[in-house]
């Protein structure tokens, strides 16, 4: 089993059954494994990543259930920072879930304005609008982060959640689970 199909066997676990996207390269594994498993969670496909987090924004806020959107990388995952924000401040539980480049195409801490195409720190972006806002970079410690994140924007004052999900990392295999 992958990250991605780990992702989405535990968003299925959790009682998720509506998820909202926007294509792009850099989620391409994630919507594969949501494809394998359509009869169990519905993707709903936006015309663009803002309208994402703003239909997953106004899912919570209507079903009383967490919102859950994705996006690819770059311009993508910055669109959809908007509807972070009006989670953050009104209180409603979203996860958003961001493709990105490749870790080894990440330029890190190295100065230069990106290395991989269309690569964004969106952490950083969408620290300040959210409960918690990661990047995943190992598999091993990708369920740990999930739980948390989940559990984040649900515990106490609800609140929108960011995961930053490199390429490598949706397709990397989960040893023992």
């Amino acid at each position: 089993m992958n990250c991605s199909e780990y992702l989405v066997d535990f968003l299925i676990k959790k009682g998720v059954t509506d998820i909202f996207g926007y294509a792009g390269g850099y989620i391409v594994p994630f919507m594969d494994a949501l494809y394998m498993r359509h009869k169990e969670i519905t993707t709903h496909v936006c015309y663009n990543e803002q309208g994402c987090a703003l239909a997953a924004n106004g899912y919570a806020r209507t079903s009383g259930k967490i919102g859950v959107y994705f996006t690819t990388s770059g311009p993508g995952a910055v669109n959809a920072l908007g509807g972070l924000a009006d989670a953050w401040y009104d209180g409603f539980p979203i996860m958003g879930i961001c493709g990105n480049v490749p870790m080894n195409e990440m330029k890190g801490f190295s100065g230069i304005r990106q290395n991989g195409f269309q690569e964004m720190d969106i952490v950083s972006m969408s620290r300040n609008i959210t409960k918690y806002s990661v990047t995943t970079t190992t598999a091993k410690s990708f369920p740990d982060i999930i739980s948390r994140a989940y559990n984040m924007a649900l515990l106490g004052r609800k609140g929108g959640v960011l995961i930053d999900f490199p390429l490598d990392i949706q397709q990397a295999d989960i040893i023992g689970r």
